[in-house]
């Protein structure tokens, strides 16, 4: 239910971006507290999250065409022409008149006919420097061209970027928006080709990719049930893409247990485990609980699923899930208590880790991770993830597989972690391991996000 006056999509995304420290908060928590009072929820929501996922290109825009810096303006009026620049950018459907008049009306109400002054002149520099707002990418516009697809981009009549070919890095992070450091992360990893292709991935628009409950549904069934209610899909190995998606928490299909929201890297993740009905397995990385449905619709909920996490809170939402899809195979365990429990089991088949990771494979679902990147970080989220190995080792028996599983990209988090274990814990072989890179849609496959997964079993 809408309270208040209803605002505009603009202006839901301006109070956002101003209540929002992108290094602290979750941006999410704070649109969600205000989209109910806007008529457009959806593109208030494009415009936070593309606004913080383009911040660098974003700022680049303003100080090379508006010749302005962001310590010398209010942050809510830098705030205000992000978001201008950003449809002028990134929306080039959308009338550029309506873009500036709107920014220009609300700063005036809220602040002074001087700010909106302001903000008009600056907005207007920026549009006088486009050329095209949808022009085609090549090798002679490459500096003057903000990327939108591999194919288009938002053409300048200056040149914008640094030079790709003497400054690779500093191309790459300022065009796409991620730090310097992981961008020679991934150049290192994946060489330039696969680099950039990660940095259109990370910015693209994600899909929402729903799994039917397979004990409940099939797919062919889900995709009729959700276009009858509104919720356009196409199928994706058996997986279904909301093309709109709305509020799918409130459809009759998702209350009644029908499906779950996976994406198809994560769907992929589980089934490289191979659980069978009747399978005891310990889920020490539970929360939310995508995985733990994975493994009972595998397992055809014949079987135990225990599940625990060290985030009580986000365990709820375990639970939750099972409830609502129906589980009788999955068994909420509070932290405290897994390991006890695990060893009370006559058998335990499988342990899954889906340990904590910096996020550099769901960069376009987890907008601030980007921002929050930092070596010394990954350092840290690496002794935990070692720890976390090492209690599932311990719990291991003769033939218990191991799951590990990061929603990162970066060598050190994965293969180099398993290579470590390896070496620490010879009774452990490896079975299979598989990175996925974040990939935009084609013609036969979705979108996806990535990361990457180990089996291990005790010899």
């Amino acid at each position: 239910m809408k309270t208040g006056p209803v605002l505009t999509a603009r202006n839901t995304a301006w109070k956002t971006l101003n209540q929002c420290d992108i290094l602290r908060h979750d941006t999410a928590g704070i649109l969600n507290q205000l989209l109910a009072r806007t008529d457009r929820p959806a593109q208030a929501t494009d415009i936070v999250f593309g606004v913080i996922r383009n911040r660098a290109a974003i700022d680049r825009v303003l100080t090379q065409c508006a010749s302005i810096e962001p310590d010398r303006v209010k942050p809510s009026q830098w705030n205000l022409l992000r978001i201008g620049v950003y449809e002028l950018v990134y929306a080039p459907d959308t009338a550029d008149y309506a873009i500036i008049s709107e920014a220009v009306e609300r700063v005036s109400k809220t602040s002074s006919k001087k700010s909106g002054g302001f903000v008009n002149a600056v907005l207007r520099n920026v549009q006088r420097a486009i050329e095209n707002r949808q022009a085609p990418c090549t090798s002679e516009n490459i500096r003057k061209i903000i990327p939108q697809t591999p194919q288009t981009g938002c053409l300048f009549n200056i040149d914008l970027l640094p030079d790709p070919d003497k400054e690779p890095t500093q191309y790459l992070s300022t065009a796409y928006s991620v730090p310097q450091r992981l961008i020679n992360e991934w150049l290192s990893a994946f060489g330039p080709e696969q680099t950039r292709n990660i940095c259109l991935a990370s910015n693209r628009h994600p899909s929402v990719i729903v799994q039917p409950n397979t004990l409940r549904t099939t797919s062919e069934d889900l995709a009729k049930k959700l276009d009858a209610e509104g919720l356009s899909n196409e199928c994706f190995k058996n997986a279904l893409r909301l093309r709109y998606p709305g509020k799918i928490n409130t459809s009759r299909s998702y209350l009644d247990g029908l499906f779950y929201i996976q994406d198809t890297t994560a769907a992929e993740t589980v089934k490289m485990l191979d659980p069978q009905p009747g399978w005891t397995v310990l889920d020490l990385c539970a929360a939310p609980g995508g995985k733990c449905a994975a493994l009972a619709m595998l397992m055809r909920d014949k079987g135990v699923i225990l599940a625990s996490d060290i985030d009580a809170k986000r365990l709820g939402q375990v639970r939750e899930n099972a409830k609502r899809l129906r589980l009788q195979s999955v068994e909420i365990v509070p932290h405290n208590r897994a390991e006890h429990v695990a060893q009370k089991q006559k058998r335990l088949d499988a342990i899954v880790l889906d340990v904590p990771c910096s996020n550099t494979g769901v960069l376009a679902r987890r907008v601030e991770a980007r921002w929050r990147w930092r070596p010394e970080a990954v350092t840290k989220l690496q002794a935990v993830q070692q720890d976390l190995l090492g209690k599932a080792a311990a719990l291991a028996r003769s033939g218990t597989k191991i799951l590990y599983s990061t929603c990162s990209i970066l060598p050190d988090e994965n293969q180099r972690q398993i290579q470590q274990f390896l070496f620490k814990h010879r009774h452990f072989s490896l079975l299979s391991e598989k990175t996925t890179l974040p990939a935009l849609q084609t013609e036969t496959t979705c979108d996806h996000d990535g990361g990457y997964a180990a089996v291990l079993q005790t010899r």
